[in-house]
C-alpha cells in the first residue's frame, strides 16, 4: 500500500513538473478555468496521497496475532 502511494506520488510530481510550464495560466475564458481545474485536481489528488500515507493504520494486526498465538499456547499448556 505504502508503495502504491509513493509511485503515484510520483506520477503526480512528474505530471505537474512536464504540464505546468505548457498550461495557459494567464488565458481568459476556457483554457483558463481548465489550466485552474486541472492544477485544482492535481493538488487534490496530491493531497489525498500525502494524507493516506500520513495516517496509515499501524501494523496492529500482526501483533495481535502474535498475541492470539501466545494466548492459545498459554492455554493449551494449562490443560496439558
Amino acid at each position: 500500500m505504502k508503495n502504491r502511494l509513493l509511485l503515484s506520488l510520483l506520477c503526480l510530481a512528474a505530471l505537474l513538473y512536464i504540464a505546468v510550464p505548457r498550461i495557459p495560466m494567464g488565458a481568459e475564458g476556457l483554457p483558463g478555468m481548465f489550466a485552474l481545474a486541472w492544477l485544482l485536481f492535481a493538488l487534490i489528488a496530491i493531497g489525498g496521497n500525502i494524507s493516506a500515507l500520513m495516517f496509515q493504520p499501524k501494523r496492529k494486526r500482526t501483533v495481535s496475532k502474535l498475541k492470539l498465538e501466545e494466548e492459545k499456547r498459554r492455554r493449551l499448556r494449562q490443560y496439558s
